[in-house]
């Protein structure tokens, strides 16, 4: 049977990172555009004030929120936070993590078991609770620019999760050594760069390209986590004139979830396109993790050998 989870997880992730890159050239409206109050006169029977948030037309496809803002457009300038960031930073926890669990794992002696233990408790640490108290007081109101709490929210995410990558990559490292064919080249004199950069590495590859999607899956949901308890990639801007209101710098997609989840019963559109767009983001990503693990699980039966 094809392996349709495969093709269809490409081609959707394909589409939302030329939605990351061009979002912004193709937004109906500029970023800080905002609707104002409008009269529309039809006739005796059809008449009234269109004034916001306004539901979605041919206007405003997504409607307008209750500041008058275009909910499209928002989605398409956040989208680039929302997807590079997750990237970048599975990207970046796959190399440290992965790198050092290679590195431990492929090690003569079992001098590296502290680290190890100590990785393994970092791991078992919810990494929300960590960036929560650690981000709380930084993130919201902040004196930080966009770029230096993106580039501070990035590395924090990035270091929290490598024990995670690191603990699952020296197991399987461990696991690879015991192959006879690794044996038999150390017997025959082969060094250990050698062993790693020509074995270990090669044969790991696939499981190194699994991991990396399912990090991107695990930061998008911890992305998730910050935005709903108000903190959001990029910065949060809190207005205190009458109730509280929290804002995205950013309008990445977790941060507009988080500042428009109190329309959930009511305007539900405002909050229904950030939450369609974010599911469809996780969904996505986990279709192309499950065809490469299939695709994988179909060459090992076809070479069982390799």
């Amino acid at each position: 049977m094809t392996n349709w989870r495969l093709w269809v997880g490409l081609s959707l992730t394909a589409i939302l990172i030329i939605i990351a890159i061009i979002g912004p050239a193709i937004a109906p409206y500029d970023e800080d555009y905002v609707m104002e109050v409008e009269y529309f006169y039809n006739g005796e029977d059809d008449y009234g004030i269109i004034s916001n948030p306004a539901p979605p037309s041919a206007k405003h496809p997504f409607g307008t929120d209750k500041w008058g803002y275009d909910i499209l457009t928002l989605l398409l300038h956040g989208a680039k936070y929302t997807i590079f960031i997750s990237l970048l930073v599975a990207f970046m926890r796959v190399v440290v993590g992965g790198g050092l669990g290679i590195l431990m794992g492929n090690l003569k002696n079992s001098k590296n078991n502290n680290l190890g233990f100590g990785f393994g408790l970092l791991g078992s640490i919810p990494q929300f609770l960590i960036l929560y108290f650690v981000l709380f007081g930084i993130t919201i109101n902040s004196s930080l620019s966009v770029f230096e709490l993106t580039f501070l929210q990035t590395v924090l995410m990035v270091l929290i999760g490598v024990p995670g990558v690191f603990s699952a990559t020296k197991s399987k490292t461990i696991e690879l050594k015991k192959n006879l064919f690794i044996t038999a080249s150390r017997a025959l004199g082969a060094g250990p760069w050698w062993v790693t950069t020509k074995q270990i590495i090669p044969h790991l590859r696939g499981s190194l390209l699994s991991l990396f999607i399912k990090e991107i899956i695990l930061t998008l949901t911890l992305m998730g986590q910050l935005g709903i308890f108000k903190l959001f990639l990029g910065g949060t801007i809190l207005r205190l004139h009458g109730p509280a209101v929290y804002l995205s710098k950013t309008n990445e997609w977790t941060g507009l979830i988080g500042q428009w989840r109190s329309f959930i019963y009511s305007y539900e559109w405002i909050l229904m396109y950030p939450l369609a767009a974010f599911v469809i983001t996780i969904f996505s990503f986990y279709l192309l993790s499950r065809g490469i693990e299939i695709y994988q699980r179909d060459q090992l039966k076809r070479y069982p050998h390799i």
